[in-house]
């Protein structure tokens, strides 16, 4: 996901850095485009469905497509 986004954040456009990590904002987390909460028929944990991100960036979308 990381290398095919090219470390950067689908979200805000920013440069992801490999250094940082978690729990800070800007540290990688996986985002699902369409997330997991919405339910069956959903496209799920599948690679189209999900894209990288800051952690911060994927937190603040919560569970909005």
């Amino acid at each position: 996901m990381f290398n095919r986004d090219g470390w950067v954040c689908q979200l805000c456009g920013q440069p992801i850095d490999r250094v940082i990590r978690f729990p800070k904002p800007l540290s990688k987390s996986l985002d699902h485009i369409v997330p997991l909460s919405h339910g069956p028929g959903t496209p799920g944990h599948v690679e189209s469905n999900c894209q990288a991100a800051h952690l911060g960036c994927n937190s603040s979308k919560g569970n909005r497509v």
